[in-house]
């Protein structure tokens, strides 16, 4: 390696370096990309649990759009000032599960004001929390298979 080269693979992870998320930016990042889909998926299944499809598909394309792209690309994106970033992530989950109470009023509250509804006939369940829940380990494993 020329030493033109060599200086340039340094300054390359300066810059690299520099880009890096320390742990809390890494873990504020985790909880409003996670936190955004848990609202988006809640009120697609709201709604379409209570008969109203017109923004269903909008909705979940933004839930993909936010765990399938924005989260992975996330947990592939350099770090610093701590290694362990599933337990980073781990971290953000339980504090988002300790808060889904609200994200299902913010969803009803939302659905209700969409729709001109004043009741709902079906609400979020435990069924529905699990399933999105999946969708989310699924693209944390898949994105750190190779890391750890």
């Amino acid at each position: 390696m020329s030493k033109n080269e060599e200086m340039t693979d340094k300054i390359a992870m300066r810059i690299i370096q520099s880009m890096a998320h320390n742990r809390n930016n890494f873990k504020n990042k985790v909880g409003e990309y996670i936190g955004g889909a848990l609202i988006e998926f809640y009120k697609a299944q709201l709604a379409t649990k209570n008969g109203q499809f017109k923004y269903v598909s909008h909705w979940m394309s933004e839930v993909d759009s936010l765990l399938k792209r924005s989260l992975f690309v996330l947990m592939k994106h350099p770090i610093r000032g701590f290694k362990n970033r599933r337990k980073a992530v781990e971290e953000m989950i339980n504090y988002l599960k300790s808060k889904d109470k609200s994200y299902r009023r913010g969803a009803e509250h939302i659905i209700k004001k969409d729709f001109g509804l004043t009741n709902l006939k079906s609400n979020i369940d435990d069924t529905d929390t699990h399933a999105f829940w999946e969708v989310v380990y699924d693209v944390i494993d898949n994105a750190l298979t190779d890391e750890e």
